[in-house]
């Protein structure tokens, strides 16, 4: 069996800082029909499909609150610029309902122990 890969890509965020990987928004459409929300089964179905971890990190817990308040009253993210963990790349940089966050993915990889 084919194991299907999501691969980093040039990231052009939207005039409010939004930007979503098309495999990823692809993938939803087709599968979850673009919910709102997502099961912990499904992120895991997700995850296991392109065989890959993920992270994701929310704003509100990375910067000072002033700056947080002032973008979201703004709908305005395209000041906040997360850093991907080593080996991640960005799959997904949005809104939810009270928080913006960021999702970053990366391959995973088979390790052996000797």
């Amino acid at each position: 069996m084919e194991v299907k890969q999501l691969e980093p890509m040039d990231v052009i965020r939207s005039e409010m800082g939004t930007w979503t990987h098309p495999v990823y928004s692809a993938y939803m459409g087709e599968n979850l029909g673009n919910k709102e929300y997502i099961s912990p089964g499904e992120w895991e179905d997700f995850k296991r499909h392109f065989n890959i971890d993920t992270v994701t990190f929310w704003m509100e817990s990375s910067i000072n609150y002033d700056d947080w308040e002032a973008m979201m009253d703004d709908c305005d993210i395209t000041k906040w610029n997360p850093i991907a963990p080593n080996g991640f790349f960005l799959i997904d940089i949005n809104f939810s309902e009270d928080d913006a966050y960021a999702i970053f993915a990366r391959n995973k990889h088979v390790s052996e122990v000797a």
